[in-house]
């Protein structure tokens, strides 16, 4: 288990960030930085050959139990526009088939707080309700974004039609970790999430997203540790997570957090996906409309990673005309958008026929 190594390994990172984020060059926009961008985006031309894959959240409850300090969605949001809304079977319906009717999604990450309305069979129904309906098109790939779970409820969840599971530890720093997590809550179980990992692979899951929340703490310590974590699964289970989480905090209006010095500048943020991508070109980063649109094609660089478009981070967002988001983003609508990465040199693979976590395309 990661966990039991989690302690030595924490504290060699924090003696000094791997190489080269313990470089002043790093992010300075200077050869180093360009070094990494080329090599980056030539080992994900070489793997994925410019194919992006194109993604959509879709919402299904803002009803939260938890108190994370940087979220809007957190119980005792103060955010006066803020109404909490858990879809039914039938408006989870509506906004699936829009996706896929009207935009031509073919993949639909289902997105929840934690609440504790929402059961394991829950999700489980949602995922087979979706499947079904993408299905209808084509391709169904269905994805998760929720608190974890255990094994067994994982194998569940594939057996509905689950396709990738994204748990994003926020930040592996456990001091900060338990500041930001107030409560006995689910989430304030920093190990069951750090292990939430293995149990995907386990289960059998085809894809499986790792990442942190950059802005939360030191960002040299996070990534280092994303690299570290990587190898470790890698070396145990002869896998690890192919989808890379790379959302940057942005601001939350019901929520107390400033990240003072962490956030990571525009020229960083970009060096830091190039060497993950660089290290690990199987590795597929989720590239959000929490970033300006030419910041994620610059991020998509060589293909090889999830696209957002039409993200609306309320439940019923895309047609109940709910308010009260969990962040702001960008609008990046695909009809209108996907013309522009083309124009990039990449090409959107609507049925992802070349994506590493949908085995049967590969």
């Amino acid at each position: 288990m990661f966990f039991s190594e989690f302690e030595t390994l924490w504290r060699e990172v924090s003696a000094g960030p791997l190489p080269p984020l313990d470089s002043p060059e790093f992010g300075a926009g200077g050869p180093l930085d360009a070094g990494l961008a080329a090599r980056a985006r030539l080992r994900k031309l070489e793997h994925f050959g410019g194919s992006v894959f194109p993604v959509s959240p879709l919402y299904v409850t803002s009803v939260c139990k938890e108190r994370c300090t940087y979220c809007n969605y957190r119980a005792g949001s103060t955010d006066p526009d803020l109404k909490r809304v858990r879809l039914g079977d039938a408006q989870l319906e509506q906004e699936v088939r829009f996706l896929a009717e009207e935009r031509g999604l073919r993949a639909v990450e289902l997105v929840y707080a934690s609440d504790p309305q929402i059961t394991a069979d829950d999700i489980c129904r949602h995922v087979e309700l979706t499947a079904r309906i993408l299905a209808r098109h084509g391709r169904a790939v269905v994805g998760l974004s929720a608190e974890p779970c255990s094994a067994d409820e994982y194998r569940r969840l594939r057996d509905a039609g689950l396709t990738f599971s994204v748990v994003w530890m926020e930040t592996y720093d456990p001091q900060r970790y338990r500041e930001l997590h107030p409560g006995k809550q689910t989430k304030t179980d920093f190990g069951w999430r750090l292990e939430s990992y293995e149990r995907m692979i386990e289960a059998g899951l085809e894809g499986i997203g790792y990442g942190v929340l950059s802005g939360l703490a030191d960002w040299r310590r996070d990534w280092s540790m994303l690299v570290v974590h990587q190898r470790w699964l890698r070396k145990h289970y002869g896998r690890g997570p192919n989808i890379l989480g790379i959302p940057r905090l942005r601001p939350a209006p019901g929520a107390p957090f400033d990240p003072g010095g962490c956030l990571p500048s525009d020229a960083v943020f970009r060096s830091l996906a190039a060497w993950h991508n660089a290290l690990f070109p199987d590795v597929m980063p989720f590239v959000s409309t929490r970033e300006e649109f030419e910041t994620c094609l610059q991020l998509a660089a060589g293909g090889g990673c999830l696209f957002t478009f039409n993200c609306s981070t309320v439940p019923g967002g895309y047609t109940l005309d709910h308010r009260g988001a969990q962040f702001r983003t960008g609008d990046y609508d695909a009809l209108r958008f996907a013309p522009r990465l083309r124009a990039a040199g990449l090409e959107p693979d609507w049925a992802w026929r070349a994506a590493t976590c949908y085995t049967e395309g590969v």
